[in-house]
């Protein structure tokens, strides 16, 4: 029987991962299980910080994937490369001792937490596999190895997952579900790439980034304690912890922060580029810290949430935590508050001007134009006197994500101005490209057909708006935009309503 590939490496929690689901399935024995190196430089620079961060990353987000494996995280990442050589010389003995062997390294490795590079933990589990303790690994193991690493490297996976190739070479990469390795074996038609580097977080979970610059090791033992309450981020350098910022999937909620030493310098740094960046409230809290009250003082007037010295048990750690992101949680609450309509969930007046002003000076830097969108309902008090305040406000929530669901572009802003009143934001559009859309928002508020008997030009709610859109210079104002679009809307309610009124058009 043609039997199914599987290219995996030893120090990969991935490919542990697989191998304890293929087990579990009974399928090892119809894969031919070839090893080979996902990282063959990994051995010329030791275990860095960065590494043992990378490390620790893979184990967590294995965990999560895989949460009835049986997976530790080791002291460090080995150099596989004899393991496995080993094992090659292994199957051309014994090909079931050879397999025995493979299975105790995972385990000594991603269980046990052992150096599989260690020439005694090697030789134990050659012995524990009922091998001869002078196995030979010669120039065909050598050889054996460097052809399955030509193979995988032709397989184009292109990150350090495990991949596994069909008879008829369907392929399933990364580490996937049972259900997937199934319909796999089976021979269904999928083209299924699970790139397990690229771990779904729960969106049911609050997010910490763990910065760590130090000793990763002695953070194992607090990671541990919450990994299974919160999606867990490990950047491994400050700049690292930026993108995790510019991404929205990604953005913690709280960053802990551990350094042997200068972390004051880091926790200036972090705040430093908060304020550039504008991040709403995200609590930084300096962990694994010396127990010194002078320097937990500074942290504090530094701006740090909380500084937690090491040796504290897993339950206040836990309560501290969770106290930081109550926190957090009340701030967000309160900053929406202050920026949010509370009838509509769209931006307010006071968000508005300050998006007005932010926007203005983005335009006046990059010489691009700034268009603006003033709409109003017609006839809206006599809606109200005719159909109530109740359906007055229905009918402005309506507007309001119709309004949204209408611009496409990410950084348009949608505000309510006042009343049955609204601006609409646009950066970097001209006067042609903002009357498109605005006769755009005008279609979608009659596609809404709320009836209006009391309009004169409809039975149905329909909108004026008016139209202004400037290049900021020395010569106009962010005030002078409003005023100016301000015009052009009175100008269009004064004359047929339900339209749009370009500013200086005739």
């Amino acid at each position: 029987m043609v039997k199914h590939i599987v290219y995996g490496d030893l120090n990969c929690p991935y490919s542990y991962a697989l191998h304890e689901k293929l087990k579990s399935l009974d399928h090892l024995d119809q894969v031919e299980y070839r090893l080979v190196e996902h990282a063959p430089d990994l051995g010329l620079y030791g275990n860095r910080p960065e590494i043992l961060t990378e490390l620790a990353s893979d184990v967590f987000a294995v965990r999560s994937l895989a949460e009835d494996v049986p997976l530790s995280l080791p002291p460090e990442r080995p150099d596989s490369r004899f393991a496995i050589l080993c094992i090659i010389a292994a199957q051309m003995v014994d090909v079931a001792k050879a397999n025995v062997l493979r299975e105790l390294f995972y385990t000594a490795l991603w269980v046990d937490g052992k150096d599989i590079s260690c020439p005694s933990v090697i030789f134990k589990c050659i012995e524990q596999a009922g091998l001869p303790l002078e196995l030979e690994v010669d120039e065909d193991s050598e050889e054996q190895l460097e052809q399955w690493q030509a193979q995988w490297d032709r397989s184009k996976v292109g990150s350090r997952i495990p991949a596994m190739i069909a008879p008829d070479d369907r392929k399933l990469l990364g580490l996937p579900s049972i259900v997937d390795i199934q319909a796999f074996f089976s021979g269904k038609e999928q083209n299924l790439q699970h790139d397990s580097s690229k771990l779904q977080r729960s969106s049911s979970l609050r997010s910490i980034a763990i910065l760590c610059t130090g000793d990763i090791a002695s953070m194992w033992a607090p990671i541990e304690s919450i990994r299974g309450e919160y999606n867990l981020l490990l950047p491994a350098s400050m700049e690292e912890l930026k993108q995790l910022f510019d991404s929205e999937d990604h953005s913690p909620d709280l960053v802990l922060l551990h350094a042997d030493e200068h972390w004051n310098d880091l926790l200036h740094g972090y705040q430093s580029f908060i304020e550039r960046m504008k991040i709403s409230y995200t609590p930084i809290a300096i962990i694994g810290a010396e127990d010194n009250d002078t320097l937990e003082l500074s942290a504090y007037s530094a701006g740090a949430a909380d500084y937690i010295t090491k040796g504290r048990s897993s339950g206040i750690l836990k309560a501290r935590i969770g106290m930081m992101l109550e926190l957090k949680k009340s701030r967000d609450f309160l900053e929406r508050s202050a920026r949010i309509d509370g009838l509509t969930g769209i931006n307010n007046r006071r968000e508005f001007e300050k998006l007005l002003e932010q926007e203005w000076r983005r335009s006046s830097r990059t010489n691009q134009s700034l268009a603006l969108i003033m709409l109003d309902v017609d006839f809206f008090k006599p809606f109200n006197d005719r159909y109530g305040h109740l359906a007055g406000d229905s009918a402005l929530r309506k507007i309001s994500e119709a309004l949204q669901s209408t611009m496409s572009r990410p950084y348009d802003a949608v505000c309510r101005y006042g009343g049955e009143e609204f601006a609409i934001l646009m950066p970097e559009t001209n006067s042609a490209g903002a009357k498109k859309v605005a006769n755009e928002l005008r279609k979608a508020i009659m596609a809404l057909e709320i009836p209006h008997d009391k309009s004169s030009v409809a039975k149905i709610v329909t909108v004026s708006q008016g139209i202004s859109c400037f290049v900021p210079n020395d010569t106009n104002s962010p005030m002078l935009l409003i005023q100016v679009a301000d015009e052009a809307l009175y100008k269009g309610k004064n004359s047929t309503r339900n339209a749009v009124t370009l500013a200086g058009e005739s």
